[in-house]
Formats: structure tokens, sequence, C-alpha cells
């Protein structure tokens, strides 16, 4: 059975990927402070410094590995962190990013909600400017 996207006329939803510079800017400081408190709450900083040890007796690729484990593990711990016990925030976040209030946002249809979070996560200008956010330091719960 193929599956096939279905094509419904809706307007599209306005988002940081799809706004005005002004629009943006503003948003994206509302988004800043939201971001920061979401990852308070979810304790991300603390999850990062979850690292592993070694004895000295492994090998590269059994590193290697190693260090894969724990980042999978650090990953899905922030994702239930985040998408379980604060998804309140979680929501409210990507809310904003789609000028949309909490409530507006917890009423999105979930095909709607799926493709506001891929056309974000594919959009350079987004992700280039959170990534120089978070780079900058301005955003410190997400540094070590």
């Amino acid at each position: 059975m193929e599956l096939k996207e279905i094509n419904v006329d809706k307007p599209k939803i306005k988002t940081l990927a799809n706004c005005k510079v002004k629009e943006f800017l503003k948003q994206a400081n509302k988004i800043r402070h939201e971001v920061e408190d979401l990852f308070k709450a979810a304790n991300i900083k603390e999850i990062r410094k979850n690292i592993p040890t070694f004895t000295g007796e492994e090998t590269e690729e059994e590193k290697a590995e190693i260090i894969r484990q724990q980042g999978r593990k650090n990953i899905s711990d922030i994702l239930d962190n985040c998408l379980e016990k604060n998804v309140d925030k979680t929501v409210k976040v990507i809310g904003l990013m789609c000028f949309k209030t909490e409530k507006e946002a917890e009423n999105m249809e979930v095909s709607e909600f799926y493709d506001v979070v891929f056309e974000l996560l594919g959009s350079k200008r987004v992700m280039d400017f959170f990534t120089k956010l978070v780079n900058s330091g301005l955003i410190d719960t997400l540094t070590s």
C-alpha cells in the first residue's frame, strides 16, 4: 500500500521561515526567552553533561560506540523531557514559531503541526539564526 499526501487547499501558515524581517526579529526574541525557559525546565544543560567514562583499555572503535550510545541516551532523555514532561512549554515555543498563541498551537491539526515543524527545520535562515544565537552564548542553557 502506497501512502499519498493529501493536498488540501489551506492557506499557508505564517512561520519564522516565511515572515518579514521585522516580524522575524521580534518573534525570534520572544522565542529566545521561551526556549531558555524550556531548556531550563527540561534540564538540558545537565543532560548534556552526561558523558561516558573510559577505562583506558577501549579501542578507538569501542570508544566511538560508547560515545554514540551516550549521545543516543542524552537525546532520548532530552526528547522525553521536552515532548512529555514539558509538552506545554514545547507547544508554546513551536506556536511562537508560527505566530500562534499557545492555545492556538494546541488546537492545530497534527498535519499542520508536522508541516510547520519541518518547514522550520528545513529553513536555512531559521536554523542559522538559532545556531548563531546558541553559539553566541545568549541562550546559556545550551552551552556547557
